[in-house]
């Protein structure tokens, strides 16, 4: 069956190896908009992102599928760039959002209101302290803080006695 292609449409298709898997991406993207999506004022393109992961070790695969639409036209950003924006989207999102919830429990958090907000904003103050000083094992660090508070508050430059 001959795969039909979108008027303008790019493609791109590109290997990380990372942690034992390989993640293959495959992104099109086309300028051409159904009728329907010509509603969604400003939408330059529309894009497809295949995402297929398999582990090493045991041959496990994963596939998952997404779908974008973007300000950015054809002249701008082509499906390779446009993935890539994806990508870094979603670096942003499993680098804090990701450690806020798993190992910080904030979606079970039972505070609510104006404390919630205060207490968010601590998190994602500790999420991007920890970041920042180049801690790639943020699990470690907040097990190691939980048993000395005095590291904590030296980590934060606060110098307890």
């Amino acid at each position: 069956m001959e795969e039909r292609r979108l008027p303008g449409e790019t493609e791109a298709v590109w290997n990380l190896v990372r942690d034992g898997e390989v993640w293959t991406y495959r992104v099109w993207a086309s300028p051409y908009l159904p009728e329907e999506m010509r509603a969604f004022p400003g939408c330059g393109q529309v894009v497809r992102m295949e995402r297929e992961v398999v582990r090493k070790g045991t041959g496990e695969v994963r596939r998952t599928v997404s779908y974008a639409l973007t300000s950015l036209g054809p002249e701008v950003a082509d499906a390779r760039r446009l993935g890539e924006l994806l990508l870094s989207r979603w670096e942003v999102e499993n680098r804090s959002f990701w450690v806020r919830d798993f190992l910080l429990h904030e979606d079970a958090c039972q505070v609510r209101g104006v404390g919630a907000q205060v207490l968010a904003a601590l998190r994602a103050f500790l999420v991007s302290l920890l970041h920042r000083q180049g801690v790639r094992e943020k699990k470690a660090a907040l097990e190691a803080f939980s048993f000395n508070p005095l590291a904590a508050l030296r980590f934060l430059g606060l110098y307890a006695v």
